[in-house]
C-alpha cells in the first residue's frame, strides 16, 4: 500500500482480512485514535478487551513493521487534523468557506451529544450542585466553554471561582482550596501545560475533578473522577468553540434542575440588585 495512505485507508483496505478481534480493534481507532497516538499496546489492548500480541497483530495487517510504526502514523495524522492556526491558513482550500463551516459546526455539535452520555452529564452537574465547598474553573485562557460555565454557575450557586493569570496568581487563589471542592478542567490537544498542572495540584489537595477533553489518554482524563470526551474540530484556522459550549450549557441545565429552589432564589436576587442598579436598558425607565 502506498505510504501516503491515512490510518482510516489502510484499515478500511484490510478490513476483508481482519479477525474479529481485530475488528473491535480497528473500531476503537476510528472511533478515538488517541488511543494508538498516546497509549502503550498493553493499554490499548486493555481498553479493547484483549492481548497485547492481537494489538501488534492488527498493526502488521495494516502493513506497519510493528505497534510503533503504527503509532508513529496515528501521531502524524492527529498533527495534520490539529495543527496550528497558521499551518491552517498556509494550507486551506478557497472557496466555499461558508458551506464548510456550517457542515462543520453542525456536525460538530450533533457529535459531541452523541459522544457524552446523559448520565455522565448528571453525574457531573450533581457534583457542581451539592460539593460543599468551592467550585474551580480550568482552562486555555481564551476557552468560551469555560467562560459560558462560569458565569453560570456564579448564578445558580455561590463559590464558583475561574483560575486564570500568572502562575503565583494562581497560587494564591489555590491557598483557599480545600477537600470539599470540586474542579471543571477544560482542555483539548495540544493540551496546555497550566491546565495539566493546576489540575494536579486540585487533585493532589483532594478535589474532585470533571474533565471535559478529547480523549482517554489526555493528561487531565488520566486524573478525572468523571470525565466526558468532546471532540474540537477546526472552523478555518482555529478550534471549533462550540461542542464545548454545547456540553457546558448542557451541565448548567442539569444544575439549574438539581439546584431548582436555591437557584430560583438566587436568581430572583441577582435581578433585583440588577433592577435596583440599573444594569438593564429595560429598568432605565
Amino acid at each position: 500500500m502506498s505510504g501516503s495512505a491515512t490510518l482510516s485507508e489502510r484499515i478500511a483496505s484490510a478490513s476483508p482480512n481482519l479477525t474479529p478481534t481485530e475488528r473491535r480493534i480497528a473500531d476503537a481507532v476510528l472511533d478515538d485514535s488517541t488511543i494508538v497516538a498516546f497509549g502503550t499496546v498493553a493499554e490499548v489492548a486493555q481498553t479493547v478487551h484483549t492481548s497485547g500480541p492481537s494489538v501488534v497483530r492488527f498493526a502488521m495487517k495494516l502493513g506497519f513493521d510493528g505497534y510503533g510504526a503504527l503509532q508513529d502514523e496515528a501521531r502524524r495524522s492527529m498533527a495534520e487534523q490539529l495543527t496550528r492556526p497558521t499551518d491552517r491558513i498556509r494550507h486551506q482550500h478557497g472557496g466555499q468557506v461558508w458551506n464548510r463551516t456550517r457542515t462543520v459546526a453542525t456536525a460538530s455539535v450533533e457529535a459531541a451529544f452523541e459522544s457524552v452520555h446523559a448520565d455522565t452529564v448528571t453525574r457531573m452537574a450533581d457534583l457542581l450542585a451539592t460539593i460543599p465547598g468551592n467550585i474551580w474553573v480550568i482552562s486555555s485562557e481564551g476557552s468560551a466553554a469555560a467562560l459560558v460555565l462560569t458565569a453560570g454557575l456564579k448564578l445558580l450557586r455561590p463559590g464558583t471561582r475561574r483560575l486564570s493569570g500568572s502562575p503565583a496568581d494562581i497560587a494564591v487563589e489555590l491557598a483557599d482550596a480545600n477537600e470539599n471542592d470540586v474542579v471543571v478542567a477544560i482542555d483539548f490537544f495540544r493540551y496546555e501545560s497550566a491546565v495539566v498542572r493546576t489540575a494536579e495540584l486540585l487533585v493532589d489537595i483532594g478535589a474532585d475533578l470533571l474533565a471535559i477533553t478529547d480523549g482517554a489518554f489526555s493528561p487531565i482524563a488520566a486524573i478525572a473522577t468523571i470525565w466526558c470526551r468532546v471532540d474540537v474540530p477546526a472552523i478555518g484556522p482555529f478550534d471549533s468553540a462550540l461542542p464545548a459550549v454545547a456540553i457546558a450549557e448542557a451541565l448548567l441545565a442539569e444544575v439549574a434542575h438539581t439546584l431548582a429552589a436555591e437557584a430560583t432564589t438566587r436568581l430572583d436576587r441577582a435581578e433585583a440588585l440588577s433592577a435596583a442598579q440599573l444594569v438593564f436598558i429595560e429598568d432605565q425607565t
